[in-house]
């Protein structure tokens, strides 16, 4: 049986009265786990995880490098790889399924998005949907019972697109210091939103925005985590008074928007704050690991798709009657950059798994210090990996690694991406230095 839909195969066992899992509705697709030729090697992966791989592979192979070609040089929103995946099942690959969605961890999130990035779709086809993996943990964790009914499902169908608006510019790393303000009405039915995001991604074809403003002034509340609010609000209307979304201009993943978005008194509803008022930065940090292992497994499939097609260009390239890769100076740094994938391979799996298992640990032997360490670490390992694979391979094609059509500068283009969000290189550098070397804070 080819790949059709995870979602229409559980469509179609409910109809039959089966409850099967949505790994076991998988197994019924008859994937071959036989391991194909891969760059990254894929000794040590799970069956589930392989079988991920090997579903989204086929899913990705219907979008072809010169249809993110033309994405890229457009501008223009992928609409249809992201439709494809809600049919096939996969947006809601990290939520229970009691709310529509496939019950995996994050460790089979992570290969999924690595694997799109390796396909060929890099960074742009990632981001078009990484909003809907991590952003929509703290919904299903802390939403009420309306919102899970009716919003949650709609994300995982792809019916409703979302993004998340946490940075601001005059905050940027420093979340606790926001100043975008929801003030709640005199008869409890509706906050008022003002305030400036920026790098919003994909906010110009979201309905939906997962949004972190302040609902007790920051003089008001004894730590700084306090007083800031989580919200899931609408902002499919653009005609609505308060909103206006910029897009801005940029290097590279140009087939996802990016954006500023301003609200001047914008109205939402009372029934949109998402859990508690006041504990929204503690919600939050329940997706910030898993959209560091994200990120990593995204960065780590830019670096392994740069790295085959350098390999493949060094050993079809002939000069001076034999091919560049023979020559030590390519081959060298090449074999350089496949450790390097390697090794934050390893990282990002690891700390992916202990993400994993604290959520079925009950004894709380795998602490949220230790995730933390771990994911900050591969996510800034994959970052510095990709991006030594992605120049390499541009200087491998010497100037044809400047043409688009060899899609190696598209790629590099988006290699800055997990180098600089959601947290600095520099910035990971201190959280280590200061929470596991123990070293004065230095800011």
């Amino acid at each position: 049986m080819s790949l059709h839909s995870a979602s229409c195969l559980r469509r179609a066992g409910q109809l039959a009265g089966m409850k099967l899992s949505f790994m076991q509705q998988l197994r019924r697709l008859n994937f071959s786990t036989t391991r194909a030729q891969h760059m990254m090697s894929m000794v040590g992966f799970s069956e589930n995880q392989l079988m991920v791989r090997e579903a989204v592979s086929q899913v990705c192979q219907e979008f072809p490098n010169t249809y993110w070609q033309e994405l890229d040089q457009q501008e223009k929103d992928p609409k249809e790889f992201h439709r494809a995946l809600a049919k096939a099942g996969w947006l809601g690959i990290a939520l229970p399924e009691s709310l529509g969605g496939s019950g995996l961890g994050i460790s089979e999130a992570t290969i999924m998005m690595q694997t799109i990035a390796e396909s060929g779709a890099g960074m742009a086809g990632a981001q078009s949907i990484h909003a809907n993996v991590y952003a929509t943990q703290p919904l299903a964790k802390f939403g009420s019972q309306e919102q899970l009914e009716t919003i949650v499902p709609k994300i995982v169908s792809g019916d409703t697109r979302v993004c998340f608006g946490v940075t601001e510019p005059n905050a940027g790393l420093d979340t606790l210091r926001l100043a975008t303000a929801a003030k709640k009405s005199a008869d409890g039915s509706y906050y008022s939103v003002t305030g400036q995001k920026i790098w919003i991604t994909c906010a110009q074809v979201a309905s939906k925005m997962i949004l972190l403003a302040r609902t007790t002034p920051l003089e008001e509340v004894q730590k700084p985590t306090e007083g800031l609010s989580l919200f899931c609000i609408d902002i499919g209307d653009r005609n609505r008074p308060g909103l206006d979304l910029r897009k801005i201009k940029k290097m590279g993943g140009r087939a996802v928007d990016a954006n500023e978005v301003f609200f001047d008194n914008y109205q939402i509803s009372a029934d949109s704050l998402i859990g508690e008022e006041g504990k929204g930065f503690r919600f939050i940090l329940h997706g910030m690991n898993a959209e560091r292992c994200l990120l990593a497994g995204e960065a780590l499939g830019l670096g392994y798709a740069a790295l085959k097609k350098a390999t493949e260009y060094a050993r079809e390239r002939v000069v001076f009657q034999r091919p560049i890769g023979q020559n030590q100076a390519i081959a060298h740094p090449l074999a350089d950059a496949f450790m390097r994938l390697e090794a934050a391979k390893l990282a990002t799996y690891h700390a992916a798994s202990l993400y994993d298992q604290s959520k079925t640990d009950p004894s709380g032997s795998v602490r949220q210090e230790d995730i933390g360490v771990a994911a900050n670490s591969a996510k800034y390992l994959a970052a510095e990996a990709a991006f030594t694979a992605c120049e390499r391979a541009v200087l491998t094609h010497g100037g044809m690694g400047y043409a688009m059509e060899y899609d190696v500068e598209r790629w590099f283009r988006e290699c800055l991406v997990p180098r600089i969000a959601p947290i600095s290189r520099e910035m990971i550098l201190n959280y280590i230095g200061e929470r596991v070397l123990e070293l004065p804070r230095s800011y």
